[in-house]
C-alpha cells in the first residue's frame, strides 16, 4: 500500500507568517516560531522513512512524505535537503483549492491513500499517522479533528473536489461543514483523535510546555 504524505507549510516571511503570534513575539519571532514548528513536524514524521511497525493486511505501507510550500526559498530548499523530501508548490485561490490540488496530484502519481497534514500540530507524528492509516481502513475520507473546529489531517483515496467547496476556511465551522458535505455525498468517514495547532500566544505557551515535557 502506497501512502503519500503531504506536509503543508507556509514559506517563512516576517510579518506574513504566524501573524497572531506577532503581538507576543514580534514579526521575526513569529517567523522563527513557524520555522521551529515545521522542524518539529519534520522530526516527528522522520520514523516513517524507515519500515513502519504496523502491517496492513500482511503488508507494510510504503510511505512517501513530501513537502508542500507556498513559495520556493533558501529555507524550503534546506528543509527539502535536510529531510530528503521532494518539495512542491501549493496551488489554488484558497486553502481548499490548495489542499485538493495537493491530494489530487499525489493520487494521480499512484498513491493508494493521500494524506495532508498541517505543520503546526505537535500531536501529529509518526505514531499518529500510522494509527490513522490503520483506523482509516477503507474509508473514503479520513480526518484528524482539531480543537479549534478545523482539522489537522485529511486523507482521501479518490479525488473529491466537492469536499473542499463552500467551506468557511479559518473558522470553527470547517470540520462540521466538511462532515456535513461528506454525509451529503454518501462518503464513509474515519475520525482520528483530536489534535491542537499553534496559532495564538496561548497556543505557543502550550507548545513550549509540551516540548519541555517531551524532552
Amino acid at each position: 500500500m502506497k501512502v503519500s504524505l503531504g506536509i503543508f507549510a507556509k514559506t517563512p516571511q516576517p510579518g506574513q507568517t504566524k501573524t497572531r503570534l506577532i503581538p507576543l513575539l514580534g514579526e521575526e519571532g513569529a517567523a522563527a516560531a513557524h520555522r521551529q514548528l515545521v522542524a518539529q513536524c519534520l522530526m516527528g514524521i522522520e520514523p516513517l522513512h524507515a519500515t513502519p511497525p504496523v502491517a496492513l493486511g500482511g503488508e507494510h505501507p510504503t510511505w512517501q512524505p513530501q513537502l508542500w510550500v507556498t513559495e520556493h526559498s533558501q529555507e524550503t530548499f534546506q528543509w527539502s535537503e535536510g529531510w530528503s523530501l521532494p518539495v512542491h508548490l501549493q496551488c489554488g485561490a484558497d486553502l481548499g483549492e490548495r489542499m485538493f490540488h495537493g491530494l489530487a496530484q499525489m493520487l494521480e502519481e499512484g498513491a493508494d491513500l493521500a494524506l495532508l497534514i498541517g505543520s503546526d500540530c505537535p500531536g501529529i507524528d509518526a505514531d499518529y499517522l500510522t494509527s490513522a492509516v490503520v483506523r482509516g481502513g477503507t474509508a473514503d475520507l479520513l480526518l484528524g479533528p482539531a480543537e479549534d473546529g478545523g482539522y489537522g489531517l485529511i486523507g482521501l483515496r479518490q479525488p473529491m473536489p466537492e469536499i473542499f467547496k463552500n467551506i468557511a476556511w479559518g473558522t470553527d465551522q470547517v470540520l462540521d461543514q466538511t462532515l456535513s458535505r461528506a454525509r451529503a455525498l454518501g462518503l464513509s468517514v474515519a475520525l482520528m483523535e483530536t489534535v491542537w495547532d499553534v496559532d495564538t500566544p496561548d497556543d505557543w505557551s502550550r507548545y513550549l510546555r509540551w516540548r519541555e515535557r517531551s524532552r
